[in-house]
């Protein structure tokens, strides 16, 4: 089934990010090479030509140069990672991304596209096709630099003796939500295109109408270890997360107004979790983790419940309340229904 999943982070070389392992990562080169045939595909493009290496051939080494000549306090890269639709295939994939990628870095201000590089991870049974894009902020507008003037400040009077221009399109939830929307309407079509009935939406639940509460992202990483068996803590919290959202949606019913209130307290529940030590300061096992949250889950549903019982408690008193000395004759049609009660049909 086609799920809709898209999240963007930001690479700060101030924060101790580096383009360079990132790109490695997601392309799984270099130090991820073992993992080699997670990567399924992997593309590059808007790449500048520099003299002495092409980026378009091997992307690493314009990721490597960010982080050599980049400024302290920039950005090095923003990483786009979402989940790719089941229903494709691997080529249907590939041009999906291509074709989403190319998109959301034309950028029309500053008359140039900004270089980018994506690769397709996926698993031998499928579960979980998604997609890494990477997208450097400087604007590839045609002019021959090298690797270090590239990288400095833009000279907006004669840009050939600056760096390349760093486009302020891709700041905040302006750039951000039409990106969003933009990948569930090319993704819906490449559904359409392949015969499949599936769609995906961008919107949250609240937006659409629906009266469930959203469940949280596992990911691959935190599936992972939980499969290794090893120590994950946010893993067990995720998953009672989703079990307390499927009992409410499969057992708890409500209007969206109602519904407002186990959805704000399970989200207190999520991140007011007790600590991960026992008394004797070893580590707890996600079962005991789990077990916690069960609890924690079980008493916010018995609260919630007692709640809506003294609420419509209330309710009832006040409308007998609102109907003590209320006359309900109305004239003459009431005193014939009356007579014909009395008489009988004749």
């Amino acid at each position: 089934m086609a799920i809709y999943h898209l999240n963007c982070r930001i690479g700060s070389k101030q924060e101790g990010h580096s383009a360079g392992a990132k790109c490695a990562y997601i392309t799984r080169t270099e130090a991820y090479s073992k993992k080699s045939d997670e990567c399924a595909y992997s593309a590059s493009g808007n790449m500048p030509k520099w003299p002495k290496v092409d980026p378009q051939k091997d992307p690493s080494q314009y990721w490597k140069a960010a982080d050599i000549y980049e400024r302290d306090n920039g950005r090095l890269y923003r990483e786009l990672e979402f989940a790719l639709p089941r229903e494709l295939s691997l080529d249907q994939q590939k041009a999906l991304c291509h074709a989403f990628a190319e998109k959301i870095t034309n950028i029309k201000d500053e008359g140039g596209k900004l270089p980018f590089t994506f690769s397709i991870h996926t698993d031998p049974k499928n579960n979980n096709p998604h997609c890494h894009l990477m997208i450097s902020e400087r604007v590839n507008d045609g002019i021959n630099r090298n690797a270090s003037r590239w990288f400095k400040r833009a000279n907006p009077k004669d840009p050939k003796k600056g760096g390349a221009v760093k486009s302020q399109e891709l700041n905040g939830k302006q750039w951000l939500n039409p990106t969003r929307e933009a990948w569930a309407n090319m993704a819906n079509e490449a559904l359409k295109n392949a015969g499949s009935k599936a769609t995906i939406d961008h919107r949250s639940n609240e937006a659409r109408g629906i009266e469930n509460i959203p469940t949280k992202h596992l990911g691959a990483k935190c599936a992972g270890m939980m499969k290794r068996g090893a120590y994950c803590e946010r893993g067990p919290k995720i998953e009672m997360f989703n079990k307390g959202a499927k009992f409410q949606k499969d057992y708890l019913p409500a209007p969206h107004s109602r519904a407002k209130l186990p959805m704000k307290a399970m989200r207190q529940v999520h991140t007011r979790i007790s600590s991960p030590l026992k008394k004797d300061g070893k580590l707890k096992s996600w079962q005991e983790m789990a077990d916690e949250l069960s609890q924690q889950f079980a008493q916010l549903f018995k609260t919630w419940h007692q709640t809506e019982l003294d609420r419509l408690r209330r309710e009832r008193e006040r409308i007998e309340q609102s109907m003590n000395g209320i006359n309900f004759s109305f004239g003459p049609a009431t005193s014939t229904m009356a007579r014909l009660k009395t008489r009988g049909p004749q």
